[in-house]
Protein backbone atom coordinates (compact mmCIF):
# COMPACT_ATOMS: atom_id res chain seq x y z
CA UNK A 1 0.00 0.00 0.00
CA UNK A 2 1.46 3.48 -0.76
CA UNK A 3 2.23 5.69 2.45
CA UNK A 4 1.90 9.28 1.56
CA UNK A 5 5.04 11.30 2.34
CA UNK A 6 5.20 13.64 5.54
CA UNK A 7 6.34 17.07 5.62
CA UNK A 8 10.20 17.27 6.47
CA UNK A 9 11.13 18.47 10.05
CA UNK A 10 12.11 22.01 7.86
CA UNK A 11 8.80 22.90 7.15
CA UNK A 12 7.86 22.26 10.64
CA UNK A 13 10.27 24.56 12.41
CA UNK A 14 12.56 26.59 10.02
CA UNK A 15 14.83 28.36 12.49
CA UNK A 16 15.12 24.97 14.98
CA UNK A 17 16.22 22.97 11.70
CA UNK A 18 18.19 25.44 10.00
CA UNK A 19 20.40 25.29 12.73
CA UNK A 20 19.92 21.74 12.70
CA UNK A 21 21.08 21.07 9.63
CA UNK A 22 24.16 23.43 9.53
CA UNK A 23 25.13 20.95 12.72
CA UNK A 24 24.44 17.59 11.05
CA UNK A 25 26.33 19.10 7.74
CA UNK A 26 29.28 19.89 10.24
CA UNK A 27 28.82 16.93 12.39
CA UNK A 28 29.76 13.42 10.29
CA UNK A 29 32.80 15.56 8.75
CA UNK A 30 35.54 12.90 9.05
CA UNK A 31 33.40 9.86 10.56
CA UNK A 32 33.13 6.62 9.34
CA UNK A 33 30.20 5.09 11.14
CA UNK A 34 27.12 6.33 9.63
CA UNK A 35 24.16 4.14 9.00
CA UNK A 36 23.33 2.38 5.64
CA UNK A 37 19.54 2.18 4.89
CA UNK A 38 18.02 0.36 1.25
CA UNK A 39 14.65 0.99 -0.06
CA UNK A 40 13.01 1.29 -3.61
CA UNK A 41 9.88 0.12 -5.05
CA UNK A 42 9.22 -4.06 -3.96
CA UNK A 43 10.66 -6.35 -6.82
CA UNK A 44 13.39 -3.69 -7.70
CA UNK A 45 16.27 -5.48 -6.42
CA UNK A 46 16.45 -4.56 -2.53
CA UNK A 47 17.35 -7.30 -1.46
CA UNK A 48 19.78 -8.26 -4.18
CA UNK A 49 21.50 -4.96 -3.15
CA UNK A 50 21.18 -5.53 0.41
CA UNK A 51 22.71 -9.39 -0.27
CA UNK A 52 25.83 -7.43 -1.75
CA UNK A 53 26.18 -5.14 0.91
CA UNK A 54 25.97 -7.34 3.72
CA UNK A 55 28.59 -9.47 2.13
CA UNK A 56 31.20 -6.38 3.15
CA UNK A 57 33.09 -7.14 6.44
CA UNK A 58 32.49 -3.36 7.36
CA UNK A 59 28.77 -3.38 7.32
CA UNK A 60 25.98 -5.65 8.13
CA UNK A 61 22.48 -5.48 6.97
CA UNK A 62 20.33 -7.66 8.10
CA UNK A 63 16.94 -9.16 6.53
CA UNK A 64 13.29 -7.10 6.57
CA UNK A 65 12.06 -6.39 9.95
CA UNK A 66 8.47 -4.42 10.61
CA UNK A 67 10.16 -2.16 13.71
CA UNK A 68 11.78 0.90 12.55
CA UNK A 69 9.23 2.89 10.96
CA UNK A 70 6.50 1.21 12.86
CA UNK A 71 8.74 2.11 16.26
CA UNK A 72 8.37 5.72 14.75
CA UNK A 73 4.97 5.60 14.33
CA UNK A 74 4.06 4.87 17.28
CA UNK A 75 6.33 6.57 19.64
CA UNK A 76 3.90 9.25 21.14
CA UNK A 77 2.16 5.93 22.73
CA UNK A 78 5.47 4.70 24.51
CA UNK A 79 5.68 9.01 26.29
CA UNK A 80 9.03 10.27 27.31
CA UNK A 81 11.83 7.57 26.91
CA UNK A 82 13.62 9.73 29.55
CA UNK A 83 11.76 7.37 31.80
CA UNK A 84 13.54 3.74 32.12
CA UNK A 85 10.06 2.21 32.36
CA UNK A 86 8.72 3.69 28.82
CA UNK A 87 11.79 2.84 27.27
CA UNK A 88 11.65 -0.47 28.46
CA UNK A 89 8.08 -0.97 27.17
CA UNK A 90 9.13 0.13 23.53
CA UNK A 91 12.21 -2.72 24.31
CA UNK A 92 9.69 -5.35 25.11
CA UNK A 93 7.30 -3.78 22.03
CA UNK A 94 10.21 -4.43 19.47
CA UNK A 95 11.85 -7.67 20.85
CA UNK A 96 9.04 -9.99 21.97
CA UNK A 97 6.29 -9.01 19.37
CA UNK A 98 6.03 -11.15 16.70
CA UNK A 99 4.48 -8.60 14.51
CA UNK A 100 8.01 -6.86 14.43
CA UNK A 101 9.56 -9.85 13.19
CA UNK A 102 12.92 -9.00 15.48
CA UNK A 103 13.59 -12.79 15.55
CA UNK A 104 15.11 -12.55 12.26
CA UNK A 105 17.93 -10.91 14.16
CA UNK A 106 18.57 -13.78 16.03
CA UNK A 107 19.41 -12.23 18.84
CA UNK A 108 19.71 -13.01 22.69
CA UNK A 109 16.48 -11.99 23.90
CA UNK A 110 17.45 -11.23 27.07
CA UNK A 111 20.60 -9.49 26.23
CA UNK A 112 18.24 -7.62 24.00
CA UNK A 113 15.88 -6.14 26.01
CA UNK A 114 18.31 -4.77 28.65
CA UNK A 115 20.57 -3.31 26.12
CA UNK A 116 17.43 -1.52 24.61
CA UNK A 117 16.40 -0.71 27.74
CA UNK A 118 19.71 1.01 28.30
CA UNK A 119 20.13 2.83 25.00
CA UNK A 120 20.23 6.53 24.72
CA UNK A 121 16.52 8.02 25.55
CA UNK A 122 15.29 8.47 22.37
CA UNK A 123 13.59 6.66 19.49
CA UNK A 124 16.47 6.34 17.00
CA UNK A 125 18.62 5.05 19.70
CA UNK A 126 16.42 2.21 20.89
CA UNK A 127 15.80 0.99 17.39
CA UNK A 128 19.46 1.75 16.17
CA UNK A 129 20.75 -0.50 19.06
CA UNK A 130 18.80 -3.25 17.86
CA UNK A 131 20.47 -2.88 14.48
CA UNK A 132 24.06 -2.23 16.13
CA UNK A 133 23.61 -5.46 17.89
CA UNK A 134 22.55 -7.33 14.89
CA UNK A 135 26.27 -6.51 13.18
CA UNK A 136 28.19 -7.33 16.54
CA UNK A 137 27.05 -10.36 16.17
CA UNK A 138 29.43 -10.17 12.93
CA UNK A 139 32.09 -8.45 14.25
CA UNK A 140 31.14 -5.56 12.10
CA UNK A 141 31.67 -1.41 13.11
CA UNK A 142 28.52 -0.23 10.78
CA UNK A 143 24.97 -1.08 10.62
CA UNK A 144 21.58 -0.14 9.37
CA UNK A 145 18.47 -1.50 7.61
CA UNK A 146 16.94 -3.08 4.32
CA UNK A 147 13.40 -2.53 3.57
CA UNK A 148 11.30 -1.15 0.04
CA UNK A 149 9.22 0.86 1.97
CA UNK A 150 11.74 2.83 3.38
CA UNK A 151 12.04 5.12 0.10
CA UNK A 152 8.66 6.17 1.09
CA UNK A 153 9.37 7.33 4.79
CA UNK A 154 12.79 9.32 4.16
CA UNK A 155 11.62 12.09 6.35
CA UNK A 156 11.31 8.66 9.44
CA UNK A 157 14.43 7.76 8.60
CA UNK A 158 16.46 11.26 8.85
CA UNK A 159 14.64 12.08 11.54
CA UNK A 160 15.69 9.22 13.77
CA UNK A 161 19.12 8.89 11.81
CA UNK A 162 20.66 12.10 10.63
CA UNK A 163 23.61 11.11 9.80
CA UNK A 164 22.53 8.01 7.33
CA UNK A 165 23.10 7.85 3.81
CA UNK A 166 20.49 6.07 1.81
CA UNK A 167 20.73 3.98 -0.73
CA UNK A 168 17.57 4.04 -3.62
CA UNK A 169 17.15 1.24 -6.47
CA UNK A 170 15.17 1.73 -9.35
CA UNK A 171 14.06 -0.77 -12.26
CA UNK A 172 12.19 -0.64 -15.35
CA UNK A 173 8.76 -0.36 -14.11
CA UNK A 174 7.68 -2.80 -16.76
CA UNK A 175 9.91 -5.86 -14.94
CA UNK A 176 8.53 -4.59 -11.72
CA UNK A 177 4.88 -5.25 -12.11
CA UNK A 178 5.65 -8.26 -14.25
CA UNK A 179 7.35 -9.85 -11.12
CA UNK A 180 4.79 -8.51 -8.73
CA UNK A 181 2.14 -10.47 -10.92
CA UNK A 182 3.92 -13.35 -11.39
CA UNK A 183 3.81 -13.50 -7.84
CA UNK A 184 0.32 -12.82 -7.89
CA UNK A 185 0.57 -9.66 -5.71
CA UNK A 186 -1.59 -7.93 -8.28
CA UNK A 187 -4.43 -10.20 -7.16
CA UNK A 188 -3.73 -10.16 -3.22
CA UNK A 189 -2.90 -6.70 -2.95
CA UNK A 190 -4.62 -4.27 -5.29
CA UNK A 191 -7.52 -4.85 -7.94
CA UNK A 192 -6.36 -7.38 -10.17
CA UNK A 193 -4.80 -4.98 -12.49
CA UNK A 194 -1.39 -3.36 -13.65
CA UNK A 195 -2.77 -0.13 -12.28
CA UNK A 196 -1.85 -1.35 -8.22
CA UNK A 197 1.75 -1.69 -9.31
CA UNK A 198 2.48 1.04 -11.56
CA UNK A 199 0.90 3.33 -8.88
CA UNK A 200 3.10 1.46 -6.23
CA UNK A 201 6.57 2.03 -8.54
CA UNK A 202 5.27 5.94 -9.06
CA UNK A 203 5.43 6.33 -5.10
CA UNK A 204 8.52 4.77 -4.65
CA UNK A 205 10.40 6.81 -7.43
CA UNK A 206 8.91 10.59 -7.08
CA UNK A 207 9.72 9.85 -3.21
CA UNK A 208 13.08 9.15 -4.07
CA UNK A 209 13.89 11.53 -6.48
CA UNK A 210 12.02 14.34 -3.91
CA UNK A 211 14.75 13.03 -1.25
CA UNK A 212 17.65 13.56 -3.86
CA UNK A 213 16.38 17.46 -3.60
CA UNK A 214 16.04 17.85 -0.44
CA UNK A 215 19.05 15.64 1.13
CA UNK A 216 23.03 16.07 0.26
CA UNK A 217 24.60 14.57 -2.22
CA UNK A 218 26.45 12.76 0.85
CA UNK A 219 22.79 11.44 2.25
CA UNK A 220 21.02 9.79 -0.73
CA UNK A 221 22.38 7.69 -3.66
CA UNK A 222 20.13 6.59 -6.42
CA UNK A 223 20.98 3.28 -8.61
CA UNK A 224 19.45 1.38 -11.76
CA UNK A 225 18.87 -1.96 -11.01
CA UNK A 226 19.84 -2.54 -14.64
CA UNK A 227 23.29 -0.74 -14.59
CA UNK A 228 23.99 -2.72 -11.72
CA UNK A 229 23.84 -6.00 -13.02
CA UNK A 230 25.50 -4.97 -16.18
CA UNK A 231 28.34 -3.63 -14.22
CA UNK A 232 27.98 -5.15 -10.88
CA UNK A 233 31.88 -4.06 -9.97
CA UNK A 234 31.61 -0.12 -11.30
CA UNK A 235 28.48 0.19 -9.49
CA UNK A 236 29.22 -1.31 -6.27
CA UNK A 237 32.88 0.42 -6.38
CA UNK A 238 30.44 3.57 -6.75
CA UNK A 239 28.44 2.77 -3.49
CA UNK A 240 31.50 1.89 -1.65
CA UNK A 241 33.21 5.63 -2.31
CA UNK A 242 29.83 7.14 -1.84
CA UNK A 243 29.03 5.39 1.84
CA UNK A 244 32.70 5.44 2.21
CA UNK A 245 33.29 1.62 2.87
CA UNK A 246 36.95 0.40 2.07
CA UNK A 247 37.18 -1.12 -1.45
CA UNK A 248 39.06 -3.71 -0.17
CA UNK A 249 35.68 -5.61 0.31
CA UNK A 250 34.47 -5.59 -3.29
CA UNK A 251 35.68 -8.63 -4.09
CA UNK A 252 33.48 -10.19 -1.31
CA UNK A 253 30.20 -8.45 -2.61
CA UNK A 254 30.97 -9.51 -6.05
CA UNK A 255 31.11 -12.89 -4.32
CA UNK A 256 27.73 -12.00 -2.38
CA UNK A 257 26.17 -15.54 -3.58
CA UNK A 258 29.26 -17.80 -2.80
CA UNK A 259 28.24 -17.08 1.07
CA UNK A 260 25.72 -18.02 3.60
CA UNK A 261 22.57 -16.63 3.41
CA UNK A 262 19.88 -15.96 6.55
CA UNK A 263 16.92 -16.05 3.67
CA UNK A 264 14.82 -19.31 4.45
CA UNK A 265 14.72 -21.84 1.46
CA UNK A 266 11.46 -21.56 1.24
CA UNK A 267 11.05 -17.87 0.67
CA UNK A 268 14.28 -17.39 -1.35
CA UNK A 269 12.90 -20.30 -3.59
CA UNK A 270 9.72 -18.27 -4.23
CA UNK A 271 11.02 -14.87 -4.28
CA UNK A 272 14.55 -14.85 -5.21
CA UNK A 273 15.13 -17.75 -6.98
CA UNK A 274 18.63 -16.53 -8.59
CA UNK A 275 19.96 -14.57 -5.43
CA UNK A 276 22.60 -17.45 -4.92
CA UNK A 277 24.08 -17.13 -8.73
CA UNK A 278 25.88 -14.85 -9.82
CA UNK A 279 24.84 -11.49 -11.08
CA UNK A 280 23.32 -11.79 -14.67
CA UNK A 281 21.26 -9.28 -16.94
CA UNK A 282 19.58 -12.18 -18.99
CA UNK A 283 16.00 -11.59 -17.80
CA UNK A 284 15.88 -7.56 -18.11
CA UNK A 285 13.43 -8.07 -20.94
CA UNK A 286 11.55 -11.05 -19.21
CA UNK A 287 8.64 -8.70 -18.96
CA UNK A 288 7.67 -9.44 -22.30
CA UNK A 289 6.97 -12.88 -21.79
CA UNK A 290 4.80 -11.90 -18.63
CA UNK A 291 2.57 -8.85 -19.49
CA UNK A 292 -0.02 -8.44 -22.52
CA UNK A 293 0.64 -5.73 -25.30
CA UNK A 294 -1.97 -3.72 -23.76
CA UNK A 295 -0.56 -3.83 -19.85
CA UNK A 296 2.56 -2.53 -21.19
CA UNK A 297 1.18 0.09 -23.10
CA UNK A 298 -0.47 0.94 -19.92
CA UNK A 299 2.49 1.25 -17.85
CA UNK A 300 4.49 2.58 -20.84
CA UNK A 301 1.76 5.80 -20.83
CA UNK A 302 1.16 6.00 -17.18
CA UNK A 303 4.61 6.03 -16.11
CA UNK A 304 6.21 7.97 -19.62
CA UNK A 305 7.90 11.04 -17.88
CA UNK A 306 9.64 9.02 -15.36
CA UNK A 307 10.68 6.13 -18.14
CA UNK A 308 11.88 8.63 -19.84
CA UNK A 309 14.32 10.14 -17.13
CA UNK A 310 15.25 6.99 -15.98
CA UNK A 311 16.02 6.08 -19.90
CA UNK A 312 13.39 3.32 -20.46
CA UNK A 313 12.20 2.83 -23.67
CA UNK A 314 8.90 2.81 -24.58
CA UNK A 315 8.06 -0.50 -26.51
CA UNK A 316 3.79 -0.36 -27.50
CA UNK A 317 3.35 3.44 -28.23
CA UNK A 318 0.87 2.27 -31.34
CA UNK A 319 -1.16 -0.37 -29.03
CA UNK A 320 -4.73 0.80 -28.15
CA UNK A 321 -5.34 0.29 -24.18
CA UNK A 322 -8.81 -0.55 -22.93
CA UNK A 323 -10.52 2.63 -21.09
CA UNK A 324 -11.61 0.12 -18.35
CA UNK A 325 -7.76 0.05 -17.70
CA UNK A 326 -7.32 3.65 -16.86
CA UNK A 327 -11.32 3.56 -15.27
CA UNK A 328 -10.15 0.79 -12.71
CA UNK A 329 -6.31 2.42 -11.93
CA UNK A 330 -8.10 6.11 -11.49
CA UNK A 331 -10.72 4.45 -8.80
CA UNK A 332 -7.67 2.60 -7.53
CA UNK A 333 -5.47 5.71 -6.82
CA UNK A 334 -8.53 7.57 -5.36
CA UNK A 335 -9.61 4.69 -2.80
CA UNK A 336 -5.76 4.65 -1.98
CA UNK A 337 -5.63 8.27 -1.40
CA UNK A 338 -8.69 8.35 1.10
CA UNK A 339 -6.80 6.70 3.47
CA UNK A 340 -5.43 8.40 6.43
CA UNK A 341 -0.74 8.85 6.50
CA UNK A 342 0.93 6.67 9.01
CA UNK A 343 2.84 9.40 10.07
CA UNK A 344 2.15 13.34 10.52
CA UNK A 345 5.14 14.65 11.91
CA UNK A 346 6.67 15.81 15.17
CA UNK A 347 5.10 18.17 17.22
CA UNK A 348 6.99 21.16 18.73
CA UNK A 349 7.32 20.20 22.01
CA UNK A 350 7.84 16.35 21.16
CA UNK A 351 10.99 14.62 22.40
CA UNK A 352 14.13 13.98 20.19
CA UNK A 353 13.62 10.86 17.97
CA UNK A 354 17.18 11.24 16.93
CA UNK A 355 19.56 8.73 18.03
CA UNK A 356 22.85 8.87 19.56
CA UNK A 357 24.78 6.55 19.01
CA UNK A 358 27.47 7.17 16.08
CA UNK A 359 29.93 9.71 16.12
CA UNK A 360 28.16 12.12 14.26
CA UNK A 361 24.96 11.51 15.91
CA UNK A 362 26.53 12.07 19.97
CA UNK A 363 28.29 15.28 18.52
CA UNK A 364 25.08 16.09 16.82
CA UNK A 365 23.53 16.46 19.85
CA UNK A 366 26.32 17.88 22.48
CA UNK A 367 25.84 21.01 20.32
CA UNK A 368 21.93 21.07 20.08
CA UNK A 369 21.62 19.99 23.77
CA UNK A 370 24.72 23.10 24.48
CA UNK A 371 22.45 25.86 22.52
CA UNK A 372 19.18 24.61 23.82
CA UNK A 373 17.72 22.99 21.09
CA UNK A 374 17.26 19.59 22.54
CA UNK A 375 17.10 18.52 25.96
Amino acid sequence: MPVPLRLPSSVRHPVRSTVGGVVERAAVVRTNDRPVFVGGCPRSGTTLVRSMLNAHPALALPRETHFVLEAYNRRTTFGDLRDDANRARLARWIVTRKRTQFHRLELPRDRALEALRTAPPTVGSVVGTALKLFADRFDKPRWGDKRPIHVQELPAIFDMFPDAQFVAIVRDPRAVVASMKKLGWLNNWYDGTVGGGVDRWLHAVRAGRQGLRRHRDDQVLEIRYEDLVDDPGGVLGHMCTFLGLSPDGLDAMLQFHRGDTDIPTPQRSRYHPKLMQPVTDAALQSWNGVLTLEEVAFIEQTTSREMAHYGYEPRNNGVAIPDDLFDRYANFRQRWKALPGVGRGRAHDEPPVAARLTTAQVRRHAVLHGLGLEP
